[in-house]
């Protein structure tokens, strides 16, 4: 019983959490637009609702009877390390796209290479730049 409210409930954290990060880091890289309206207005709703979503599974995963907690917790820890990975990875991407997009309708050749450079940032790059504008307030 425990087990599949376990596994619903981590289901759900991973889909919220992947958007939620993806939102925050192409919001960090400058793309606001990106987002929705009401994730820039209270963004800290999603945060409650992300960890709410994981504590309910943490606490399902010692009520689990087939399997042992420990293995949920692994699994848990596993899928939240995977859902911020995949968030920011996801946000890389739409940032390179949205790039490509704008260099497609560049009114200038300058623009356009400028486009051209930044759509080719790594995503070491860019989590640098996402970081350094959380940190700052940018």
């Amino acid at each position: 019983m425990f087990e599949s409210v376990f596994v619903v409930l981590m289901v759900m954290y991973a889909l919220v959490s992947i958007k939620v990060d993806q939102w925050i880091t192409i919001a960090a890289l400058g793309f606001k637009t990106e987002t929705p309206q009401m994730f820039l207005e209270k963004p800290r709703i999603y945060d409650v609702i992300r960890s709410a979503l994981f504590v309910a599974a943490a606490c399902s995963a010692f009520a689990m009877t087939v399997i042992p907690w420990y293995v949920g917790l692994g699994i848990l820890a596993f899928v939240w390390l995977g859902a911020s990975w995949i968030g920011r990875k996801n946000a890389f991407n739409d940032y390179r796209r949205i790039l490509r997009e704008m260099m497609e309708h560049a009114e200038t050749a300058s623009d356009r290479a400028e486009y051209e450079t930044d759509s080719k940032r790594t995503d070491q790059e860019l989590q640098e730049i996402a970081q350094r504008s959380l940190k700052w307030g940018i």
